[in-house]
This record gives C-alpha cells, sequence and structure tokens, in this order.
C-alpha cells in the first residue's frame, strides 16, 4: 500500500505535471499516439479495418453464411460418428492399468511436489498469479498441455543442432515429433470428451492463406526436396499457434506454458557466462577481426548469437507482464529476467540490444503512456552508465567499414537481384532453394545461407502473394494485441506479445528470424499467446 501512496504522490506533484505537460504538448508524443490511438481504432466496417482483423460475418451472420452451415455439419456429423467410439475410449482409459498405476503414485508424491520450490518455478508459479480484472472467470485447471509446450520450446532449445553431415540429437525432430505429439494427444482428449469446439483467432485466415502460398511456392520450388522439409515446419508452427490459442485463457496458462522456458532461459544464461570463460569453437567469423579482436559472442545452445538473442527477446517481454501478475514472486521473477537479460547482453548482438530496447519502449507505451516521458531521460541515464566495449560496440553498427555492414551490404545487391527476378512466385520456400539461386546473382565473396533481411526473404521465397499474406498476418496479429493490450483491465500479457512481435521484426531487418526452427515455433508460439488472451475464457469465439 505504501508503494501505492508513493506513486500517487509523485503522480499529483507539480514537477510530475509540469513534465507530463511539456512531454504530451510535444509533437513527438502526439505523433506516436496518433498512430496507436489510429491502430486501435481501425473498425471492421472500413477496407482497412477488415485487412487489420481478417475479419469475416460473425454471430448469427457467420452461421446463416454457407461456411457455418458446412462447419455446423461437420461438427453435428462428428458428435454422431463419435459417439460410441468416445464413450469406448473413455471406458478404456479410465480403468487402464496406466492410469490407476499414474492415480497412486500422484497420491503419494502429488503433495511434496506441489510443495517443491523447483517444480512450482518449473510450472511458472502458476498458483501465485492473480488475474487480471477482466479474467475472472469460473476456476478452471490449467491444461497440463501446457508446460508440455512449454518443454518442447524451452528445454528442448538447448540442444545444440548438429552440422552437417555430423550424427546425433537433432533438436528440430524432436520438436517437430513433440508438437505433433501433444497435438495428438489433445484431439484424443477432445475426442473422449466428445468436445469439437474450436476457437478462431483472427490471425488464423491470412496464416491459412499464407500456407496455401507456402505450398504452391514448396511445388514449384528450384529444390522441391527441401522447400517440402521447410513446408512441413510451417505447418508444425501453425499448428502450434493454434493449440496456443485454444490452450491459454488467461494468465495463469500464461505462466503454466512459460515456466520451462523461464528455466531454459535461466540454463542459457549460465552456459552463455561459461562460453564468456571457456570461449567454443566456432566455424564462423562473427567479429570484425581488426576491430573487436578478442570479442566473444556467446550462444548457448542456439548455434548462432543472433538467436539466442531473437529467443530472449521473444520471452524476456512476457516475463516482465507475468512479473506484473506474480506481486508474491518477483524477487524470484526479477532473478529470471535479469539471467535472460545477461543472456542477451553476451550474445553482443546490436539488433538484439536494440530489439529489446525497442520492445520496452513500445511495453511503456501501451501500458503506461504517462509515464513515456522518462524514456528519454532513462535512455540518457542509460548511455551515461554503459560500459565502453558496449558502446563501441553499438557503434559499429553505423561504421560502414565494419566487416558485417560490408558483407550485408554485399548480400543485399546479390538479394535484390534475386528477388527481381523471382517477384511473382518466388524461388522457392525455405532458405536452401532461395540460397540456391542467389548463388547465381551474388557479389564474390559475399557467400550467404539467407538474406540476411525477413522480409526480404520471405518475398524471394514465397514472391509477392506470399509476401502479401506474411504481412496481413504480422498485421492482424499486431492489431489485436495492440488493441487489448492498451486496455488496463486486461491482462499485460497482449501488450508484451506485442512489444516481442514489434522487436523481433526490428531484428529481422538485420537478420532472417525464421531461418532457424527454434525461433520460429518460438515466435508462433508467443503470437498464439497473445491471441489465446484477447480471446479470454470465450469458446467458439474469434478475435
Amino acid at each position: 500500500m505504501a508503494r501505492l501512496n508513493v506513486q500517487a504522490a509523485w503522480e499529483h506533484s507539480w514537477f510530475f505535471g509540469f513534465l507530463l505537460r511539456v512531454w504530451e504538448g510535444s509533437i513527438f508524443y502526439r505523433m506516436v499516439m496518433a498512430v496507436v490511438l489510429w491502430v486501435r481504432r481501425v473498425g471492421p466496417d472500413t477496407m482497412t479495418g477488415r485487412i487489420w482483423l481478417s475479419d469475416w460475418p460473425a454471430g448469427a451472420g457467420f452461421a446463416d453464411s454457407v461456411i457455418g452451415r458446412v462447419l455446423l455439419g461437420l461438427n453435428r456429423w462428428a458428435l454422431r460418428v463419435t459417439g460410441p467410439l468416445s464413450a469406448f475410449m473413455a471406458r478404456t482409459w479410465e480403468s487402464s492399468l496406466f492410469v490407476r498405476a499414474g492415480a497412486a503414485v500422484m497420491r503419494r508424491v502429488g503433495p511434496v511436489l506441489e510443495s517443491s520450490w523447483a517444480v512450482q518455478s518449473v510450472l511458472g508459479y502458476v498458483g501465485d498469479t492473480e488475474l487480471a480484472p477482466s479474467e475472472n472467470a469460473p476456476p478452471r485447471a490449467v491444461s497440463p498441455f501446457l508446460p508440455m509446450l512449454g518443454a518442447v520450446l524451452g528445454l528442448l532449445a538447448l540442444i545444440p543442432s548438429p552440422d552437417p553431415g555430423q550424427g546425433g540429437l537433432n533438436p528440430t525432430i524432436l520438436m517437430v515429433l513433440g508438437i505433433w505429439g501433444v497435438a495428438g494427444l489433445w484431439l484424443l482428449q477432445k475426442l473422449m470428451l466428445r468436445d469439437f469446439t474450436w476457437r478462431a483467432s483472427s490471425v488464423f485466415l491470412p496464416l491459412t492463406v499464407f500456407l496455401v502460398f507456402a505450398v504452391a511456392s514448396a511445388l514449384m520450388s528450384v529444390d522441391r526436396g527441401a522447400s517440402l522439409q521447410n513446408l512441413l515446419l510451417w505447418f508444425t508452427a501453425a499448428l502450434l499457434f493454434f493449440l496456443v490459442v485454444n490452450l491459454v485463457r488467461n494468465s495463469r496458462d500464461v505462466a503454466a506454458f512459460m515456466g520451462p522456458i523461464m528455466a531454459a532461459g535461466v540454463l542459457m544464461a549460465l552456459w552463455s557466462v561459461y562460453q564468456v570463460k571457456v570461449p567454443p569453437e566456432v566455424t564462423e567469423a562473427w567479429v570484425d577481426p581488426e576491430m573487436e579482436k578478442g570479442l566473444v559472442r556467446t550462444f548457448a545452445g542456439m548455434n548462432n548469437p543472433n538467436y539466442l538473442a531473437l529467443y530472449m527477446e521473444l520471452f524476456i517481454p512476457v516475463v516482465v507482464a507475468l512479473w506484473i501478475h506474480q506481486p508474491k514472486r518477483r524477487l524470484e521473477l526479477t532473478g529470471i529476467m535479469g539471467a535472460m537479460a545477461v543472456a542477451l547482453l553476451l550474445t553482443q548482438s546490436r539488433a538484439g540490444w536494440l530489439g529489446l530496447a525497442v520492445a520496452a519502449v513500445a511495453f511503456i507505451l501501451l501500458r503506461a503512456a504517462r509515464w513515456s516521458f522518462l524514456l528519454v531521460l532513462g535512455a540518457i541515464a542509460v548511455w551515461q552508465v554503459l560500459p565502453e566495449s558496449m558502446i563501441d560496440r553499438i557503434r559499429t553498427a553505423f561504421d560502414p567499414t565494419h566487416t558485417s555492414n560490408v558483407y550485408r551490404g554485399s548480400i543485399r545487391i546479390g538479394v535484390l537481384r534475386t528477388v527481381r527476378e523471382n517477384w511473382l512466385f518466388g524461388t522457392g520456400l525455405g532458405a536452401k532453394a532461395f540460397s540456391d539461386v542467389y548463388a547465381t546473382n551474388m557479389m564474390a565473396a559475399a557467400r550467404a545461407a539467407h538474406a540476411h533481411h525477413t522480409f526480404l526473404e520471405m518475398l524471394g521465397e514465397t514472391g509477392i502473394f506470399g509476401f502479401a499474406a506474411v504481412v496481413w498476418t504480422l498485421f492482424a496479429a499486431l492489431r489485436r494485441t495492440i488493441a487489448a493490450g492498451v486496455e488496463r483491465l486486461r491482462s499485460p500479457v497482449p501488450a508484451a506479445v506485442a512489444s516481442a512481435i514489434i522487436a523481433v521484426l526490428v531484428h529481422g531487418t538485420a537478420e532472417h528470424i525464421w531461418y532457424n526452427p527454434k525461433i520460429l515455433f518460438s515466435f508462433w508460439a508467443v503470437v498464439g499467446l497473445g491471441m489465446g488472451l484477447v480471446l479470454g475464457d470465450k469458446e467458439g469465439a474469434k478475435a
């Protein structure tokens, strides 16, 4: 209570009022808020709004439409066909030796596990999560599939990908099997419960349109085998998005999903510190040998510093939102956020640092715009305390003679040639098909596995139609999460998701964010978190 009184006294002070009046009267603030309000207010009755919302008829209008009648008929048919099968499966499952043995074990160890600090941390401190005012829904159990999906994205991400031609565990294969396995169990559960209601997100329509173009791009690819493999990854990412949207209803679900990911984030931070002490042998040149000799860039199990930075950019904003939801666990969550921030800093990724800074700005503008003038003061203060090595690293981003800038500039020339030649249908889905064509257009010594620019890469892979579908999908996700994020009675998670999306898209101007399957899956899972929270506890609804 004392904290709230101090905050109220500060907000009603003369000095705060003076700063606020100056800030809110500035041209910059008005421009920013005009954009935020426009994004929020674009309505479904305008053409622009329909593009943003990917809207289709709702309510009675949808039920009376051809598509609505077809879906309703399929639902009735599924209930009629699966009725006897569902009852048989339910009786068989409940009477099985596996279930009875599991129940006996849980009766003995359940109380111990529930009181264990380690178990609570891995499960995201679900019991200590306070719901937002708009989340006052009837109590319900958190789905066990959420921590399972979190473990797939968190713990399996710790496994480094083997080099081409080498054996060993392949985390991509394990993650694909894990996601489809959880989807199978979830479908089995719905079959036994005869529950065939689905939650439809507005992102689902444009994402489906993109997948249609992705299929066409894979079939017309210059390397069809590689493109079909990449198509499987995209379908897996879309399935993961659909699962998360249907499983996440409130902030407790988010906590359960994030528990294993936060544990993995701490382990990655410890691994990064170890790599600073014992630098690993790498095959890629990630630093300028003349300007940055001796600089160590860490990557933990992500095989590349930029992908570790992207992973942290995606999940740190969500941890910040959970910090708001869990006042009893703020000490632990502060430590987790600090560890993940250290992991990002040790990557020495300039785009990662910029992305996290952009995420912080976006989150404050969405949740506490009145305090946004402190961003300027905070930026000045942070710049004063930054170590000289970090300042030098940031300055190199604007140095045209730095090898990474020269390299990316040379790549852009070959990429633009490739895009110009394949602008209609693209080279084929996946970086492999794109790089095969790029190799015929590249400048000398500018060999690259991808375009090092997400939007150029997608334009080159799938052509103008696939690229338009990607932009449409991202707009739909951002509009919904921004509109929900600025509402004070809602959870801050949608605002965190919008901030994370903006952060990685900023990073995407210097890196292909979806090249690494771990980041591809993580990105669409985070988007699913936001859309699930936008829907709330509604059944068969869309948002």
